[in-house]
């Protein structure tokens, strides 16, 4: 399995702007593409970041994902106060609930 993981620092004033936009668009479309495993977005308040970690079947599956990232990144960059860091990973470890449900 696979995932992408994008670590992204919202201005403060827009940090609930870009989770409701996550939560609201992003993770519909991610969970409908052929081959995601899941969708995670993490918060962290304190450093005010947003980590969206997808995982996905293969890299091909993540790859095909790809247009419907650019254009929510595309959406949501006057919320973003730098560009986004964005990983591809390889899933070395997961439990099984974690990856059976299909959304959190």
């Amino acid at each position: 399995m696979h995932a992408r993981m994008v670590i992204a620092t919202p201005k403060p004033e827009h940090l609930d702007d870009l989770l409701g936009f996550w939560d609201e668009e992003t993770v519909a479309h991610i969970i409908g593409q052929h081959g995601n495993r899941g969708f995670f977005l993490f918060a962290e308040a304190a450093n005010g970041r947003v980590v969206a970690v997808s995982v996905w079947e293969s890299d091909a599956d993540a790859d095909a994902a790809g247009p419907t990232f650019r254009s929510h990144m595309e959406r949501v960059s006057g919320y973003l106060a730098a560009a986004p860091e964005v990983a591809r990973l390889d899933v070395a470890v997961a439990s099984a609930a974690a990856l059976t449900t299909g959304s959190v």
